[in-house]
């Protein structure tokens, strides 16, 4: 009975306790509280220019305080249907969009601030993207900035020896220096390739890519090639896979040796090579044939005079004609070649030994029509390489000039 008595006082304690807060607010007139104060639009930060490659989108962003806030997005004055956001992304650009002006008005109930105005330049087109034949210039892995996962990796290949890095943005093989020793060596050693690969974090927009690397005799290249087990990774990892790439290859046949690089996408498929023998003198005519068959040089080795490259369409890509450039230089003179290039549009699409002597030959390609330049850089010395990786230019190849202080130069475009 005691327990009884406790809990029942409990209770009409807490019932008289409500009866009074009910009374005392019945008691004070009105029973309503005051209406809060609307705050006017005010603008914290102003949309930034913007400045993409045609194809991609720009998004512009406005901070902005005030109470039950509306915003409205204007292309040269004129507002953009559903842009009610406090940003916004354009469509895929094109050139005419270039010189255009994006504002925003924030407006509630008591007022509205219109932003300043935020131009859009358009810059040389971008790859589509998922096309590996561009060596990721302005894909989503590198154009706003890369190797975010941790330090590359500048390292080289041994003959008949394979790696692999994933995921990762590998190089291909540095181009200007000589990759086997002056004494054939015929078992398979005395041939070293070098090259750099750093990994970053991919994300829905960049999916896992993996950089391979591979040597073996001379005499099994074909059947390597067509072989969807070589190397021996056991992982799906072969240059023979629709979704790769070669993207650099040597041929030593007095070393009895070769050695090759690809690029391949967990995603991206449909990619076919084709392999062709030609002059050192018709290279130019090649790849302007090529171009015409919407198809890309990616890789090129010289032997003796002969060019052997390959070639690589896309099964998304069947009609785009393609302008391709063919230059040769010294490995001093490579740096001005690599820019003359880009100046012109192109984006560096192969590269390697134009002969014995360390001349190095640089395949420029762009969609046929396209002069707008692109950005490029030329960070010599490994320490500067992280201002691509910053900057958002791909790397699209390293030159080697043994007579610099600093011999290795990273080209990057965007």
């Amino acid at each position: 009975m005691r327990y009884q008595h406790h809990q029942s006082s409990q209770i009409i304690g807490l019932f008289g306790f409500a009866v009074a807060l009910t009374s005392c607010g019945s008691g004070s007139g009105t029973g309503t509280s005051p209406t809060p104060d609307v705050i006017a639009p005010s603008l914290l930060s102003q949309p930034a220019d913007q400045s993409v490659p045609m194809g991609l989108a720009a998004t512009y962003s406005v901070n902005a305080a005030g109470s039950s806030l509306n915003f409205q997005w204007a292309k040269d004055d004129v507002p953009i249907a559903n842009a009610t956001g406090s940003s916004y992304s354009t469509a895929a650009t094109a050139f005419a969009d270039s010189g255009a002006e994006f504002t925003v008005t924030v407006s509630n109930s008591v007022g509205k601030v219109k932003s300043q105005p935020a131009l859009l330049t358009v810059t040389a087109r971008a790859p589509t993207a998922g096309d590996l034949r561009f060596q990721q210039v302005d894909a989503a892995s590198t154009v706003n900035g890369w190797g975010n996962a941790g330090t590359g990796l500048s390292t080289n290949l041994l003959g008949r020896m394979a790696e692999f890095y994933s995921p990762s943005l590998g190089t291909s093989f540095y181009a200007g220096s000589g990759d086997c020793g002056a004494t054939p060596v015929l078992n398979g050693t005395g041939c070293t390739w070098f090259f750099s690969e750093v990994p970053y974090t991919p994300t829905d927009n960049s999916p896992v890519l993996a950089a391979g690397y591979a040597s073996d005799s001379y005499d099994n290249f074909q059947a390597d090639l067509q072989s969807s087990v070589w190397p021996a990774f056991n992982n799906g990892l072969s240059p023979s896979s629709s979704s790769a790439v070669i993207t650099s290859v040597d041929f030593e046949p007095s070393n009895a040796l070769f050695a090759l690089s690809w690029i391949q996408s967990g995603t991206t498929q449909g990619f076919t090579g084709v392999q062709n023998n030609v002059a050192a003198q018709n290279l130019q005519t090649a790849a302007t044939q090529e171009g015409a068959n919407s198809r890309v040089i990616t890789a090129i080795s010289n032997n003796g005079g002969q060019i052997t490259y390959f070639a690589y369409s896309w099964d998304t890509d069947l009609t785009t004609i393609y302008d391709a450039q063919v230059i040769t230089a010294s490995p001093s003179g490579a740096s001005a070649a690599a820019a003359s290039l880009a100046a012109q549009g192109y984006i560096i699409t192969a590269m390697g030994n134009a002969d014995d002597a360390g001349d190095i030959v640089f395949v420029g390609t762009k969609v046929q029509g396209d002069s707008m330049p692109r950005a490029f850089i030329a960070a010599q010395g490994s320490s500067q390489f992280l201002t691509l990786q910053q900057g958002g230019y791909a790397n699209v190849g390293v030159s080697v000039d043994l007579s610099q202080s600093n011999p290795y130069t990273y080209y990057g475009e965007r």
